[in-house]
């Protein structure tokens, strides 16, 4: 019997692990449920400063070996690690995982805290030929990657504008919204090259150690793409908005629903034209096994040196690029910043 890939897991809080918990989910539903659905990997460690995980997850993995450490973890030398632990220790923990070479690394978004230590991971994993792989999780999704491909064949024309919403802070969640139009847009209007940001006047629910921006982005072509925060608490929202020549998209549904709108004939002024009230549904209006993709991603990393990440080092740290702009813009009354 072929030897399974050896994985370890650091951090087994919600993303990490108890989501997986959720009767809701469509599974697998965090990085623990990832590795172990996949047929491939075996989870042999898992770290997290409390063992409170570790008792459900031994029921699921009866061989599984716990750290409260994580470099203790690391010196087990696993073949891929995924690092699902709160955003202000991605960079040390990270840094210690390439540094101690681990090759194939599944991190949570974002890749640092700010823009100097992303640089330098990714830096650093550019030298030491580590894969890393950030699970900005639209880069997984089937349906949206299927959009991307629609979007540049012309299924709307021209991209003219964008208008786009996020929840809960510009670094936590921001960061999503952020990659997902840079994955939809940047290959037919070139990249995020301007922006402009204010802070949210609106007391927006945040972590503590976050901001609320609301801004715009400028691709290389002109077109725009307005970002607005909404409150978490009174509902989740990832609402994208794509206007071209020839009709709208439409991303709602926290991401689950397409939607295409067809340019008609309007119905009350002669000569004039505009968007169908009724959309024709393009996507599975249901979640997407996003984990699935991200594992099997980490593997091929792994087996195949030509293979490269959905989302890596580079394009992570663009976003948070474009990201610290946003946040000096809304410091200078959202003046307009080159990235």
């Amino acid at each position: 019997m072929k030897k399974k890939i050896e994985v370890g897991i650091i951090g087994a809080g919600r993303i990490g692990f108890h989501l997986e918990r959720d009767n809701k989910r469509v599974k697998p539903a965090s990085h623990f449920g990832m590795w172990l659905k996949n047929k491939k990997t075996d989870i042999k460690y898992i770290s997290d400063k409390s063992e409170k995980s570790f008792f459900y997850a031994k029921k699921m993995v009866p061989h599984i070996e716990y750290f409260k450490d994580y470099k203790k973890l690391l010196a087990k030398n696993p073949q891929i690690i995924s690092i699902a632990t709160w955003k202000d220790t991605h960079f040390r923990i990270t840094k210690d995982a390439i540094l101690k070479g681990i090759k194939v690394i599944v991190l949570e978004k974002p890749i640092a805290n700010n823009i100097i230590q992303a640089k330098e991971i990714v830096e650093l994993s550019k030298k030491k030929n580590v894969k890393l792989i950030i699970n900005h999780r639209r880069r997984f999704d089937t349906e949206i990657i299927r959009l991307k491909k629609d979007l540049e064949n012309g299924i709307i024309g021209k991209i003219l504008q964008v208008s786009s919403n996020y929840v809960y802070g510009i670094l936590t969640t921001g960061t999503h919204l952020i990659d997902t139009l840079r994955m939809l847009l940047s290959n037919i209007t070139g990249d995020i090259v301007k922006v402009s940001g204010t802070i949210s006047l609106k007391k927006n629910f945040k972590p503590k150690d976050d901001i609320n921006i609301d801004g715009v982005c400028i691709f290389k072509d002109g077109t725009k793409a307005t970002i607005q925060n909404l409150d978490m608490k009174s509902y989740d929202n990832f609402d994208i908005h794509i206007y071209g020549t020839k009709g709208k998209i439409l991303i709602t549904d926290i991401g689950r629903k397409i939607i295409k709108y067809d340019v008609i004939k309007s119905p009350e002024h002669s000569g004039f034209t505009e968007l169908s009230l009724s959309g024709k549904k393009i996507s599975r209006g249901f979640a997407r096994k996003q984990f699935e993709v991200l594992g099997e991603n980490a593997l091929n990393c792994l087996i195949n040196k030509k293979a490269e990440p959905l989302c890596g080092a580079r394009d992570s740290f663009i976003d948070m690029l474009v990201i610290d702009k946003l946040i000096k813009s809304s410091k200078k009354n959202g003046k307009l910043l080159s990235i």
